[in-house]
């Protein structure tokens, strides 16, 4: 799990959500690559039907635009079409304004590189019969997504207090409604929609082919092993999560794609700081995304060192072996001397600086589990016996923190107490997918999973501009001093965890009557029309966006193809 505060018993959270939601940054390159590009999008509605309570799909079905809203629009908008040349850029799409009031409002688009820039020579054609046209008299370039905003007459679209008018551009915001990065407030304006240029794909599964499309950002040079990219973490923003590209690189391995794992590991290759670790978030072209602030948090670090053993396995290559050996060295240093209930442990600390007041004194479950998963696969492909002692050593204290009938979310030393109020979906299946099902005196780690239906929730729902998906069922993230939350979704990278979870330790378990084969097929409605996940369905958490996401997409594959991150080697 991406968030930055599990296991913490309540400390602040400021931090860790200002990272979740970094927005724009970054500088355009590449210029061209998508020249000559053409796509030609079906604008015909596709029905689909299902049962309940499986998803319902219903209205327009375009296929590349639609980010997920808060609520079902008043006025439908989309592209249907999306043509490119050298000279030229053509949107073609519908709207549901009144036929007697189009000569009332205007299209306007914005290209995004590092802002937002509003495209004044861009001429648009609104149609009584609900068709429009935009022509833009250029490529859009190394642009990764454009945004069309349907408006008054008199609206300005470089009004807003985040745009530079003599520039010419806007800053992305992210509004509290989408809690996506956009150019305008969607209140001030009639409609909008967000028309996407991927990456190209090489891959014929679906969700490794989304994974690629979501490389569409700026090259990365100078680094040890030459250029690469990283991987956005969602769709709708320049967020590059140390985490996201640690499952994108495992997902890349484990399907063969070699190329792809590479260039995030060129890329992060040039960041890996004096330590051997990484910061917790970077923006899509490399930068730090919280410069200042030394966020080296463990767990994600310890995702990516089971990404590179992955690399390493996957392609029998050693070419990236000292970036491996130089932090899993760091997470060895970082599992220091605690005792809990009155005997020692050796735990991996949360961060080795309190960029957050306590942070230091922090030991999460979730980086227990994941920092022993990769010393541990480490040390089957290198050996090494001091790795093996860490992953050992990393193996009790996490099983120290089995209270005999689940797992508690962390310790905290500043206290000198365990973390009993915050019960983390994730300490319930990380645990079985890490440690297996059974623990190394017996316990019996699988027969907790049957409380992560505390977390179930029937009515997850997706509203995007030209389709409503209602009826996901999944899980979602936390619960607090055992209270249910009063605003449940579904939130679509744990619930897939849940679910390989479910399949290796209780296969029969079942939530509402729904197992673990009906929850995939359910969650499988959730996929956008790039092919990737959305984070959540839709929800009043700042931390969960239901834009497309790299969490959600790598776990959906791991899930469909039954492959387990945390596996042993």
């Amino acid at each position: 799990m991406r968030d930055a505060n599990n296991g913490l018993g309540g400390v602040a959270t400021a931090v860790a959500t200002a990272l979740v939601l970094a927005g724009c940054g970054g500088n355009a390159a590449d210029d061209g690559v998508q020249a000559g590009m053409s796509r030609q999008l079906s604008a015909v509605p596709v029905a689909v039907a299902a049962a309940s309570p499986w998803p319902v799909w219903s209205g327009w079905d375009f296929p590349y635009n639609e980010p997920p809203l808060a609520s079902a629009p008043a006025v439908a908008f989309g592209v249907s079409q999306l043509t490119q040349s050298a000279t030229q850029t053509v949107f073609r799409g519908a709207h549901m304004l009144p036929a007697g009031s189009v000569q009332n409002y205007r299209i306007g688009v914005f290209v995004h590189h590092d802002v937002f820039y509003y495209q004044a020579d861009a001429s648009a054609v609104i149609n009584a019969d609900g068709t429009f046209t935009l022509t833009l008299p250029r490529s859009v370039g190394s642009a990764d997504r454009a945004v069309l905003v349907l408006h008054p007459a008199s609206y300005d679209p470089l009004s807003g207090p985040n745009c530079n008018a003599a520039g010419g551009f806007c800053s992305g915001q992210i509004t509290g409604t989408t809690k996506l990065s956009l150019p305008v407030d969607p209140a001030a304006v009639t409609a909008y929609t967000a028309a996407y240029f991927p990456a190209p794909a090489t891959s014929a599964n679906a969700q490794i082919a989304a994974l690629q499309r979501m490389m569409n950002t700026p090259q990365v040079t100078g680094g040890p092993y030459g250029a690469g990219r990283l991987i956005r973490s969602f769709h709708d923003m320049d967020s590059a999560f140390l985490y996201d590209q640690a499952l994108a690189v495992i997902a890349f391995s484990l399907a063969g794609e070699q190329a792809s794992a590479e260039q995030i590991i060129n890329a992060l290759a040039k960041s890996q700081s004096a330590s051997g670790a990484w910061v917790f978030a970077y923006l899509a072209d490399g930068a730090d995304a919280n410069p200042g602030v030394d966020m080296r948090i463990a767990g994600a670090n310890a995702w990516f060192g089971m990404a590179l053993n992955a690399y390493q396995k996957a392609f029998g290559s050693t070419k990236y072996l000292a970036m491996s050996i130089r932090l899993h060295d760091y997470l060895r240093a970082e599992t220091v001397a605690v005792t809990i209930n009155g005997v020692g442990r050796s735990g991996l600390r949360f961060a080795p600086t309190n960029y957050v007041a306590g942070r230091t004194g922090i030991f999460a479950l979730e980086h227990q589990l994941d920092a022993y998963a990769s010393l541990h696969q480490y040390h089957a492909l290198n050996g090494g016996s001091q790795y093996l002692t860490a992953a050992t050593q990393l193996r009790q204290m996490a099983e120290s923190l089995w209270n005999g009938t689940r797992f508690l979310g962390g310790y905290d030393a500043n206290t000198g107490t365990l973390n009993t109020g915050e019960r983390y979906l994730d300490t319930y299946s990380w645990s079985v997918l890490a440690l297996g099902n059974v623990g190394s005196a017996g316990q019996n780690f699988a027969a907790a999973l049957p409380g992560m239906c505390d977390y179930f929730n029937v009515g997850g729902r997706l509203d995007y501009p030209s389709r409503k998906v209602t009826g996901i069922v999944g899980f979602y993230d936390v619960i607090y001093d055992n209270v249910p939350s009063s605003a449940p979704f579904v939130w679509s990278e744990g619930s897939l965890g849940a679910i390989m979870a479910m399949r290796q330790g209780a296969p029969t378990m079942q939530c509402a009557g729904n197992g673990a084969s009906q929850m995939l097929e359910s969650l499988n409605y959730m996929v956008d029309k790039l092919g990737s996940m959305p984070y959540a369905t839709r929800n009043t958490n700042a931390d969960f966006t239901s834009s497309g996401s790299v969490a959600g997409t790598a776990w959906l594959y791991y899930a469909n193809r039954n492959k387990n991150p945390y596996a042993h080697y």
